[in-house]
C-alpha cells in the first residue's frame, strides 16, 4: 500500500516519549504504533524482541547507591571548586572509602558465583 499522504498531530513531550517509548517496547516505528491503535492496520513484519523478566531490586541497595552519587559529587564538587588547597591525599582517601563501600555493597547483593561441577572422563 502506498503511503503518502501525512496527519500532523500536536502532542506534549511527554506524550511524545511515551508514544516513543510504546513503539520501541513493540520493536515498531510510531507510525505503525499510531495506524495499529487508531486504525487497527496490521503491523509492518518487524518481530518483538523477547523480553526479559525484570529483576527486583532492594530499596536501601538504591538508596545506597544514591548515598554514594552524592558523596562523588560532593567531593568532585569540592575539588573543583579548592583546586589549589585540595589536599590530593584526602580526595584520594575519600575515593578509595567509597570504591570499598561499593565493593561490599556489590558483594552483599550479587548473586552467589555458580559452582562447576567436576567431570571425570573413565
Amino acid at each position: 500500500m502506498k503511503r503518502d499522504k501525512w496527519v500532523h498531530v500536536k502532542v506534549s513531550e511527554s506524550e511524545r516519549a511515551e508514544w516513543q517509548r510504546l513503539a520501541q517496547a513493540e520493536n515498531v516505528s510510531v507510525a505503525d504504533l499510531v495506524r495499529q491503535s487508531v486504525g487497527g492496520a496490521a503491523l509492518s513484519n518487524r518481530q518483538a524482541p523477547e523480553r526479559r523478566p525484570v529483576k527486583r531490586v532492594d530499596p536501601e541497595l538504591i538508596r545506597e547507591l544514591g548515598r554514594m552519587g552524592n558523596n562523588l559529587n560532593q567531593i568532585g564538587r569540592w575539588a573543583n571548586t579548592y583546586k589549589s588547597d585540595a589536599d590530593g591525599a584526602q580526595v584520594l582517601a575519600a575515593l578509595i572509602a567509597l570504591e570499598r563501600e561499593l565493593a561490599a555493597i556489590r558483594a552483599e547483593h550479587s548473586p552467589a558465583p555458580r559452582k562447576l561441577e567436576a567431570t571425570h572422563a573413565d
